[in-house]
């Protein structure tokens, strides 16, 4: 929950702050397919159960394109391991959208990936 270890974690992201209790103002640059521009938009945490769930919901636009976004981050331990899960839904308008869901899903999938593959390499680790 720290905004300096998100926005590094964060693909794109150029502005990552507090901008209320819960909530922080966000400016991504991204590319989907040949479309590419600079985000911009908030991130509001929905539900905060400490070690067990995280929500998040997003919206955001661009001169092109608009999102609305929500989901969560569930936390499960299993043999002293944290597995974190993910499922949500997003709503995409605009240029980005005429390219179709196959595009969409497939960077959404990468952009989700490349966030918790660094955010698993910032935590610590038992010796």
């Amino acid at each position: 929950m720290t905004p300096e270890q998100l926005r590094g974690c964060l693909p794109g992201c150029e502005r990552f702050a507090p901008c209320g209790p819960n909530e922080f103002d966000a400016q991504l640059r991204l590319g989907v397919g040949f479309i590419k521009g600079t985000y911009s938009g908030t991130v509001l945490v929905t539900e905060q159960q400490p070690y067990t769930v995280l929500g998040l919901a997003v919206t955001g636009s661009g001169a092109l394109d608009s999102l609305t976004a929500s989901g969560k981050v569930h936390f499960d331990e299993a043999g002293g391991v944290t597995q974190l899960t993910f499922d949500g839904e997003s709503y995409v308008g605009g240029s980005v959208a005429a390219l179709g869901e196959r595009v969409i899903s497939a960077t959404t999938s990468r952009l989700i990936g490349a966030f918790f593959d660094c955010v698993g390499s910032k935590v610590e680790r038992p010796a």
